[in-house]
């Protein structure tokens, strides 16, 4: 009796996947839940954003006080370092805010440093927002600028907060 050669073949293929299967279901298991980032959009370039940093991320549950500070102290060395991620806009573009399902469920908000492009919502994806409304021009100077940060936060605007994520938005020609 000849056993044929594709029945073995894939009897060996079954007996990897399932060594394969074994093996990769606990190490997913053992990473935990993965962190939620949110997407910036405009045209046809899109950035994925992680949170800010670790202090900002607390897997689900609130951040608490500490916490806070230490996501803030992060955010202000990003801003005055300039290290931010950045999505490049269009002058008089537009760009939109997508978040991701568990962010959105708790809600979340966006602020820049002269407005607030989203208000608290528990939409996904907001969207189209006005490159120039960040570009606010300072009274005293003249200057427009040609990058304004926005900071996405988790939560319901009042006290509470469950992420942060930092990402700018710059005018390119």
């Amino acid at each position: 009796m000849s056993i044929n050669r594709a029945v073995l073949a894939l009897g060996a293929v079954a007996v990897v996947g399932v060594g394969t299967l074994g093996f990769a279901i606990p190490y997913a298991h053992s990473q935990g839940k993965p962190v939620p980032s949110i997407q910036v959009v405009s045209g046809s370039t899109w950035k994925q954003i992680a949170p800010a940093a670790d202090s900002c991320y607390n897997g689900g549950k609130a951040l608490t006080k500490a916490q806070q500070t230490a996501c803030g102290a992060v955010i202000t060395a990003q801003l005055t370092k300039g290290n931010i991620p950045t999505l490049n806009v269009s002058p008089n573009g537009t760009y939109a805010i997508d978040v991701g399902k568990d962010v959105k469920d708790k809600g979340w908000f966006a602020r820049s440093t002269s407005i607030a492009p989203v208000s608290p919502t528990k939409k996904q994806y907001q969207g189209p927002l006005s490159v120039s409304a960040l570009m606010v021009t300072d009274t005293t100077t003249g200057s427009t600028p040609t990058s304004a940060p926005v900071l996405v936060v988790e939560g319901d605007g009042t006290s509470t907060v469950y992420g942060e994520w930092l990402f700018q938005v710059a005018v390119k020609s």
